[in-house]
């Protein structure tokens, strides 16, 4: 469906001699999937509307946090000593009780909250609008490149002790061709499962930030001192949908049905693509095990029904 980011308006409906019959919020209905906020607002397109930038901003940051943990990790495994390693990754480990959602809180909230100049009452951004983006990426992904180096430098360490390691080093392979031909291949799928889990963090923080009033590309302040409108989302992200409607869901408890829904679902479909993974590597050595000795069978009843076979017991 394609409505080019116009969202459908209506704040009240009219019988035929145009008196008004019911007004706005509406309720999940046939005509509105998802129900309507105060203003009239066709929820379900909103939610389309914030897709792309609620899907595409947890891809995008996840995929930069493994890549820079990644290269991060990647002297840990083979310059750092196994002793100092073991003391970061202790050290480390204990940042993974500290919620990271307080420390994104007090990061990105004079970046993303709107200012008051208090002369001329004007409301001003620090940042602009692309800025705040890039702003909110890079805290995001720098917040968990220790811890997520640290992890990624042990599975690194955990396969060059791998037996098949140790023959090509004997063998003389430079260090470059063992971790090309050798750990590459290993890591990579289990850097998808790692890239899922950062999904599934990323979602639930910006959950978290939603409630809190900051979303994504900045949060709309209005300072009016006599009757101020709620913070409003400048995007139509599915967090900031969260934090819009919270305070009327006293009012329509369906209102921010949706956009839960949403990342609900969001949440099990990367939960399900970590765990097919994770049962590939499980399994895919016994699958090859399997196949070979098929493969065996097939090959040993091949040359028992062939012509030279015949041939030979003839002759004899």
């Amino acid at each position: 469906m394609s409505f080019d980011s116009k969202i459908r308006q209506v704040q009240a409906i009219y019988d035929e001699n145009g008196i008004p019959i019911s007004s706005a919020p509406y309720k999940p209905s046939l005509m509105f999937p998802f129900g309507t906020d105060a203003l009239g607002y066709d929820i379900g397109m909103k939610i389309l509307e914030g897709a792309k930038f609620t899907l595409l901003s947890v891809l995008g940051i996840s995929f930069l946090r493994i890549i820079c943990s990644f290269v991060l990790s990647i002297p840990l495994a083979f310059f750092v000593p196994d002793r100092i390693r073991r003391i970061l990754d202790q050290f480390l480990s204990s940042f993974y009780f500290i919620p990271l959602t307080i420390i994104a809180v007090f990061l990105l909230t004079p970046v993303l909250w709107e200012q008051l100049r208090m002369p001329g009452w004007e409301e001003y951004f620090i940042y602009s609008f692309n800025q705040r983006i890039w702003l909110e990426v890079l805290i995001l992904t720098i917040l968990v490149i220790p811890l997520l180096g640290s992890t990624i430098g042990n599975i690194l360490a955990s396969i060059l002790k791998e037996d098949f390691i140790e023959s090509a080093r004997i063998l003389g392979s430079s260090k470059w061709r063992i971790f090309s031909k050798h750990v590459i291949p290993h890591l990579l799928p289990k850097l998808v499962i790692v890239w899922c889990q950062q999904c599934v963090q990323l979602l639930i923080i910006f959950m978290h930030l939603g409630y809190f009033k900051l979303f994504f590309g900045g949060t709309d302040v209005d300072y009016n001192p006599d009757v101020p409108d709620p913070p409003v989302s400048l995007s139509n992200k599915w967090s900031g949908l969260i934090g819009d409607y919270y305070n009327l869901i006293t009012v329509n408890p369906s209102i921010a049905l949706g956009p839960i829904i949403m990342f609900g679902i969001a949440i099990y479909a990367f939960q399900l693509i970590g765990e097919g993974f994770q049962h590939h590597l499980q399994t895919r050595h016994h699958k090859k095990v399997k196949d070979n000795r098929v493969s065996g069978k097939q090959k040993f009843v091949s040359e028992s029904r062939s012509p030279f076979n015949f041939l030979h017991k003839r002759g004899a």
